[in-house]
């Protein structure tokens, strides 16, 4: 039975990442994808992603990412910013500013990401972190650390 399960996933996940290219969308990942129902990644950004990469559902990537190895995000995780130039009052509303310097957010090794967190566009979050469920991530993460919160802050290190 789970021979079964692994081989369902496995082509589901081949299926899904198929689906991703024919839309021309800029993905490359290895070995263990796996992404569930609703995934949705804008066409100017580029993902990467490392060894048994798993993206709940209706994860939504609207930033340039690089995911590590073994990394785990939650259902209805969002990876924003650099939509638009805010800076400056003048004649261009915002719709029309442009976009912001594209940044990679990068998430390292062994990362989990809980349901419905926000990472801006441009952080880091270290080897082994977490990432509460609701949080919002707008500053680097260190590795190990229990981040949470609204913006996000360190609670505590995680133990060995």
């Amino acid at each position: 039975m789970e021979k079964i399960k692994a081989f369902r996933r496995f082509v589901l996940g081949k299926l899904q990442l198929l689906w991703l290219r024919v839309q021309l969308i800029d993905i490359q990942v290895d070995k263990g994808f796996f992404c569930r129902k609703g995934l949705y990644i804008t066409r100017k950004h580029k993902v990467r992603g490392g060894k048994n990469l798993f993206l709940g559902r209706y994860v939504h990537i609207a930033s340039n990412v690089d995911f590590g190895d073994n990394v785990m995000v939650a259902s209805q995780v969002s990876f924003v910013g650099g939509d638009h130039k805010i800076d400056f009052i003048g004649d261009t509303p915002l719709r029309f500013s442009g976009p912001e310097e594209l940044k990679t957010t990068i998430v390292e090794e062994g990362v989990w990401i809980g349901h419905g967190a926000i990472i801006m566009s441009g952080v880091r979050i270290a080897k082994g972190a977490v990432v509460a469920a609701g949080s919002v991530v707008t500053k680097d993460v260190e590795e190990n650390s229990i981040v949470a919160g609204n913006y996000a802050k360190e609670i505590r290190k995680r133990r060995f």
